[in-house]
């Protein structure tokens, strides 16, 4: 009896310092986004470039996570956690000496493959060092940073930069990865890589990684079509498209080594949740980078002041969190994504009418119906994604919906930045014309939102199990 409450006792203790290594990486993103505003004024970047801070980022995490899930089998998972931490450091550092828009979207990019390496491995690390015993308590601790990026990240990150400077969201994340870094060596046990595991397909990586970049790249130079220079918009979407074409070819030719097998699109609900983890990229990642840019240039908040207005989306997400699984397990996950898209709307189209002299109770409040439909866009689709899947692909099965997740994300920024950089144009960026171009940028949003609806339908319905069984 000791010796089992020893062991829980290290179990949690191994939980709680993974915890602590993926804290930095899970409150940088939202941090980061805040300053958005305050890093684009001082740098003299437009929103075409200053874009690619979240989006380069995301993108490296999203590319990153497959290459994690094999080195997870090949590789010690303390070194591999630890290789993680090292590059999230490298990247911080250079972030924060950072002086022009490139280098500062180059310490981004290797924050990214510093966190594609860290947040696969938490929840895989925690559930090999307990046996898969005492996942719930242990899913509660993973789940602490989670729920503090949304809440806590916004208001730190806008406070860093009120009291501090912007270079500081990144200098400050060097002496928290030191002391976790030093926790994992001399806390943590070894985690022995069983070697069994798919060897790394480069083609794939290759192409996929190729095709998603590409696709990104020429949204992004979508607003410069209007002057003429249609090349820089359509050359990368044609490569886009003619990697994406190779990858379906090499996957039905290699199907053995392909990352992600084919077969999985055959499954219907595998595909719906797929383009919906691909489309709230653009709801839920994209409207957040959105978000601090409108009350800092229309409400005229201060960075402080926008962090902790959106405490309440926060909010909106914690309180959605604790009902959405168990809604899910009970009705499908079709019906509970079909009314979180409907709650989204009418969390987002407020946001086409709203004024700088719309009430503020207003905006608080619109704010935590989107945290709410937040919860209900990501949680069902992610656990419906698996069902119906054969357990020989379950493994392919969370590679694809984790990349795609993450590349989402970084297609939804670029997207919402094109959308107000094209407003804008080659006019000078006066109140109204930004006022303007955020408000496209939420119609688009809710447009999103509606044809999600679409694919939504091909979920599944465990009240319709029910009937039959009745």
């Amino acid at each position: 009896m000791v010796n089992e409450v020893k062991r829980s006792e290290s179990i949690v203790v191994i939980a709680l310092i993974l915890v602590l290594g993926a804290i930095a990486p899970m409150l940088d993103a939202t941090m980061t986004n805040v300053a958005v505003n305050t890093i684009m004024k001082d740098l003299g970047a437009g929103v075409d470039s200053i874009q690619w801070v979240s989006t380069g980022y995301v993108l490296a995490l999203g590319i990153i996570v497959p290459i994690t899930g094999w080195a997870i089998e090949w590789i010690d998972g303390k070194k591999l956690y630890l290789y993680g931490l090292m590059f999230f450091l490298a990247g911080s550092v250079v972030a924060s000496v950072s002086t022009s828009i490139g280098l500062l979207i180059a310490g981004r990019v290797i924050q990214g493959i510093g966190s594609g390496i860290i947040i696969p491995l938490l929840t895989t690390l925690i559930v090999r060092s307990s046996g898969g015993e005492n996942l719930g308590s242990l899913m509660s601790i993973i789940g602490i940073p989670a729920v503090l990026a949304p809440i806590l990240g916004p208001t730190f990150g806008g406070f860093i930069v009120n009291s501090l400077d912007w270079h500081w969201i990144f200098y400050i994340n060097v002496p928290i990865v030191i002391i976790s870094a030093a926790l994992i060596i001399f806390g943590l046990p070894n985690f022995e890589p069983s070697k069994k595991g798919k060897k790394l397909d480069i083609p794939s990586i290759v192409l996929l990684g190729g095709s998603f970049t590409s696709f990104i790249l020429g949204i992004s130079k979508v607003s410069e079509l209007v002057s003429g220079t249609s090349n820089k918009a359509v050359l990368p979407l044609i490569i886009s498209v003619l990697l994406m074409g190779g990858y379906v070819a090499y996957a039905i030719l290699k199907e053995k080594s392909a990352l992600v097998s084919l077969k999985l699109f055959k499954i219907k609900n595998f595909s719906a949740s797929t383009i919906l983890l691909v489309m709230s990229g653009l709801t839920v990642n994209g409207v957040m980078f959105l978000l601090p840019l409108y009350l800092q240039n229309i409400r005229g908040l201060s960075v402080v002041w926008s962090g902790i207005y959106l405490i309440s989306q926060g909010i909106g997400l914690l309180v959605s969190r604790s009902l959405v699984g168990k809604l899910t397990d009970k009705l499908g996950a079709r019906i509970v994504v079909q009314v979180s898209v409907f709650i989204g709307i009418a969390g987002t189209l407020p946001f086409t009418l709203f004024t700088a002299s719309t009430s503020n109770l207003w905006i608080i409040l619109v704010l935590f119906i989107r945290g709410i439909a937040q919860g209900g866009l990501t949680i069902p689709v992610m656990s419906d994604s698996y069902n119906n899947v054969p357990k020989e692909l379950i493994s392919e099965a969370t590679t694809a919906t984790r990349m795609l997740q993450n590349i989402g994300g970084a297609i939804g920024t670029a997207i919402l930045a094109t959308i107000i950089q094209h407003s804008i144009g080659s006019q000078a960026p006066t109140k109204d014309l930004l006022l303007t171009s955020y408000h496209n940028s939420f119609v688009f949003t809710v447009v999103s939102l509606v044809v999600a609806l679409i694919p939504a339908f091909f979920l599944t319905n465990n009240r319709k199990k029910e009937v039959v069984k009745a």
